[in-house]
């Protein structure tokens, strides 16, 4: 090698004798080692480059520079008799990425394997094909031609090939072994969840990174179960029509959720029972009014009948006395009856201040015996819910601030609605002392300040409040006393009435 063309070789050029004495040292090789030409020239080549392995040709071999840093050369040796000449070139940078690429995939594979979610690897570049025919026949709207035309959509799954899946995914969707996988997602997708599949698609041609909902799929037997679908599509991957996707069966969970609202609703309906119990002698003593205005009308109506000139004028008067009572004791156990129902909550419009006056109705009797005041102010709202679990709320809040009241001092109960921001704000506040404890603490479970409580009235409000969408707390007013709010959503459950 002339001298230079030594000098121009861009990777390292050492050259030492059978002695192993380094006799030609190129510039590459100076950049690479660290050691200058004149520190090179006659020192021992394994001094400065390691053990040179005599029976090979060529090696990836690691090493270490004057500053002690350590790289990966890619060496090969050229030998004959007096001279080894050694060109090597420094893959430390690339052997790296190799490396991080390598414990890359194999994250990914053990992730892909040992994760209890169903994952699936799929070829989406054949839909691709589809989705550009459609824009050469000048379809612009993909979404909506994927809503009027099923069809196409199940064409889409069809040609969404399957690549690989984990075994999850097998156990998951009832395939006893891999080679009974269909080979496209089509047979996994029940036709009623195909939007959810369209769905998809178009938040990958939106650029979209993910899309995540809970849709219904199909086992390999046909029976269908619930499962939190999620679809990622990485840019980079998308172009060659990679796509994945992970599926999380959530049919426990849905059950367990409905089984806790059965829960919910059975403690609400033996917290009204109970409260009915509590309220029988007031009850009572309403239906016995009615009652007793009809029997006395009656008695009436027959003197005035019986007469040697009947007075059928007076007769029908007090008739239509004894039809209007005999509505009030009608109306009285309605709405008993209404609140010992045991029925699933059936949201519908309603307007809050009748909520207010059909729970103050219910309550009268029990409010004029405890010589409780109540004053009303609400505006005209709408919200929307069940009126027996809303009415329920109001009777347990409005009973505990009459109760609030000091001895020997009649109780006053403020009652608000009002529109706050979008949401729908009902207050009730009583003239007590106010609120001694921790204002959360009165919506725990089985926790009362009262020694006949049983702890249950507020947390049962709490729960029918929030699965209203609402929430519900305490606080001491600033007026004296203790105030319960109440805030339902908007979306459309307030309307101006």
């Amino acid at each position: 090698m002339t001298p230079d063309l030594f000098e121009l070789v861009r990777d390292s050029v050492v050259a030492w004798d059978d002695q192993g004495v380094i006799r030609a040292w190129n510039p590459a090789a100076a950049i690479l080692y660290g050691w200058t030409t004149e520190q090179a020239i006659g020192a021992p080549v394994e001094t400065l480059l390691g053990p040179i392995p005599s029976d090979r040709a060529e090696a990836v071999i690691e090493r270490h520079t004057l500053d002690g840093r350590r790289i990966v050369v890619e060496a090969t040796w050229a030998r004959r008799p007096g001279e080894t000449l050694e060109i090597g070139r420094d893959v430390t940078a690339q052997r790296s990425v190799e490396d991080q690429l390598k414990r890359s995939e194999l994250r990914y594979s053990s992730l892909f394997q040992a994760m209890a979610a169903a994952f699936w690897e799929l070829d989406f570049s054949p839909v691709g094909g589809l989705l550009r025919e459609l824009r050469e026949q000048g379809v612009l709207d993909i979404p909506r031609h994927f809503k009027t035309h099923p069809e196409f959509v199940r064409e889409m799954m069809r040609r969404t090939r399957v690549v690989d899946v984990n075994d999850t995914t097998l156990a998951m969707f009832g395939v006893g072994h891999r080679d009974h996988l269909a080979s496209s997602v089509e047979p996994y997708w029940p036709e009623a969840s195909s939007p959810v599949y369209a769905a998809a698609v178009a938040a990958a041609i939106g650029r979209q990174t993910h899309y995540m909902t809970e849709t219904r799929l199909r086992r390999q037997d046909g029976t269908e179960f619930d499962a939190l679908f999620t679809a990622a599509f990485p840019h980079e991957g998308l172009a060659q029509g990679a796509l994945l996707v992970g599926v999380i069966d959530i049919s426990e969970r849905l059950t367990a959720q409905a089984d806790l609202r059965r829960l919910r609703d059975d403690f609400a309906h033996a917290a009204r029972v109970s409260m009915l119990g509590e309220l029988a002698a007031s009850i009572a003593h309403e239906v016995n009014q009615p009652l007793a205005a009809i029997t006395t009308n009656a008695a009436a109506s027959l003197r005035w009948l019986s007469r040697d000139e009947p007075d059928v004028s007076r007769a029908i008067d007090l008739t239509s006395n004894i039809r209007a009572d005999a509505q009030r004791a009608a109306d009285v156990i309605a709405r008993v009856r209404a609140m010992a129902s045991k029925q699933s909550a059936a949201h519908e419009t309603l307007v809050i201040r009748q909520i207010i006056d059909e729970t103050l109705l219910f309550l009268r009797d029990e409010l004029q015996g405890r010589d409780a005041r109540v004053e009303v102010s609400a505006e005209p709202l709408s919200v929307r819910g069940d009126r027996t679990q809303l009415q329920q709320v109001l009777v347990n809040l409005i009973i505990n601030a009459a109760q609030a009241a000091l001895p020997g001092r009649g109780s006053l109960i403020r009652i608000t609605a009002a529109l706050c921001g979008d949401e729908v704000e009902v207050r009730v506040a009583d003239n007590g002392l106010g609120l001694s404890v921790e204002p959360d603490s009165l919506f725990t479970s089985f926790y009362s300040t009262k020694p006949e409580g049983m702890g249950l009235g507020l947390p049962i409000c709490r729960s029918i409040v929030e699965a209203h969408g609402g929430r519900i707390h305490a606080e001491n007013d600033s007026a004296g006393g203790a105030v319960f709010v109440i805030r339902l959503p908007g979306e459309p459950a307030y309307t101006k009435v």
